[in-house]
């Protein structure tokens, strides 16, 4: 029996979710044509492994690109494995693409990504390929791996090629000269490790031309204090919080951050799921938070136009 302290189980819900193919729709595919085989609970719910939810995504899009589910049914899983490839590879339209990931994710295929990624990035350029693709992936990613049906690997693999895109892109553009305007430090509290987010943003300012300044991980807040020491300009602070400080922790790292900043010239921007979570917390003035990474890039857009 396996000791893994990962589920690998999921129910249909699960499914639908993560593939966009409607319940009743998994059902019919599965009574009519056997493309799943899941197992039941004591209380007859169905239960699906991994194997079966990279089928129907493999299914799926076979479908989507305009396989009949009788001809899908007859071929082998190598078969439509091979198949997606090649659809992949020719692919024209780009409407398959975040399910296509999900594949490659699943099945640990680097040269899958990498094709889908391009095909999208040449039609629909750097930014609509993160906030379409990257985005929506690593939520249905965290998802997952929050209720233990995948394990850490899956959220690696992904993460860190999405991390070296970012790297790249930032690499590319020269650093604006520090005093032509606000400066913004991106930074993530101590502990904090989840830097996508906060890779992205730096992305954007440096490609705005805004002076900012990249610390990373885990931050002390007197660090921040010194920085802060260092410069006489307005500041802002933006930050992602997604492990900690964790949600009830959220109101009193706040109120610390703003006794020792100067808040007479600086402002604090909070996102991430660890926001989300707090709810509507009565935050210090300067302080503002944002339930959602697209209300964050609302707001980018904003100041940085």
């Amino acid at each position: 029996m396996s000791t893994s302290p990962y589920q690998w189980r999921f129910q249909i819900r699960d499914l639908e979710e993560f593939s966009g193919v409607k319940a009743h729709t998994i059902r019919i595919w599965e009574k009519r044509y056997g493309l799943l085989s899941p197992d039941r609970t004591d209380t007859n719910i169905r239960t699906y492994g991994l194997e079966e939810l990279k089928a129907l995504l493999n299914v799926a899009y076979l479908n989507q690109h305009g396989r009949k589910i009788s001809s899908i049914a007859k071929l082998s899983l190598a078969e439509r494995e091979q198949l997606v490839r090649e659809i992949s590879a020719g692919q024209k339209d780009l409407d398959g693409a975040l399910n296509t990931l999900k594949m490659a994710m699943l099945s640990f295929d680097e040269a899958l990504f990498e094709g889908t990624c391009a095909r999208f990035r040449a039609k629909e350029g750097f930014r609509a390929l993160v906030e379409k693709l990257f985005l929506p992936l690593l939520e249905h990613i965290g998802m997952l791996w929050q209720t233990n049906s995948i394990c850490p690997s899956h959220e690696h693999f992904v993460s860190n090629l999405v991390r070296q895109k970012l790297c790249a892109e930032v690499d590319a553009i020269p650093p604006p000269a520090i005093g032509q305007g606000p400066l913004t430090v991106l930074y993530l509290p101590e502990s904090e490790i989840h830097e996508l987010g906060l890779l992205y943003v730096l992305y954007l300012m440096r490609a705005s031309g805004k002076p900012t300044v990249y610390l990373g991980q885990s931050v002390p807040m007197d660090d921040l204090a010194q920085l802060a020491a260092l410069t006489s300009g307005p500041l802002r602070y933006i930050s992602f919080i997604t492990a900690f400080p964790t949600a009830d922790q959220l109101p009193v790292y706040a109120k610390g951050l703003t006794t020792l900043l100067p808040m007479d010239r600086a402002t604090i921007w909070f996102c991430g799921s660890q926001v989300g979570r707090a709810g509507d917390v009565q935050w210090p003035s300067g302080v503002h938070s944002f339930r959602h990474v697209r209300d964050l890039l609302a707001e980018l857009d904003r100041i940085t136009v």
